[in-house]
């Protein structure tokens, strides 16, 4: 019967946890002090009042417009710091979220679908239009 050594193991686990958060917050923080800035200065009001009509038939703010752009250009991690830097109700969080577990990191993942020779802009295009449908049917028919 192998025996546990509890000591190691826990530390191993400390050690692997701390790296792993090490490498979140190389990028949401970054991302979230940019985004406290920029609620500072007038671009992002310009920002949030430019796409605050596209963002209402979601039930959200103009601001989140950015989460949604950052998330599926770069990564989840990236919009995490974006939508940190936000004020955002419990609901319109859930619906933001709902979107971009759908549609999120389309550059990474289209370069994926094209390795494997699927039809990645058809594959990407389905997944982006697909989380507009359902934040739009969730915002319109649950929490509208």
């Amino acid at each position: 019967m192998n025996k546990i050594d509890f000591k190691n193991t826990l530390l191993s686990g400390l050690k692997k946890g701390l790296d792993s958060f090490w490498q979140l917050m190389k990028m949401v923080a970054p991302v979230y002090t940019a985004i406290c800035i920029l609620r500072a200065t007038p671009a992002m009001d310009w920002f949030a009042s430019f796409c605050a009509p596209a963002m209402k038939c979601f039930g959200l703010p103009g601001e989140s417009a950015l989460a949604l752009i950052v998330g599926n250009l770069v990564n989840l991690y990236a919009s995490i710091g974006v939508i940190a830097g936000l004020k955002l109700q419990p609901q319109q969080l859930t619906l933001l979220s709902l979107m971009l577990l759908i549609s999120h990191s389309q550059i990474l993942e289209s370069a994926v679908f094209a390795q494997i020779k699927t039809r990645y802009l058809l594959l990407s295009l389905f997944r982006f239009l697909l989380s507009l449908f359902l934040g739009w049917s969730l915002h319109f028919f649950i929490l509208g």
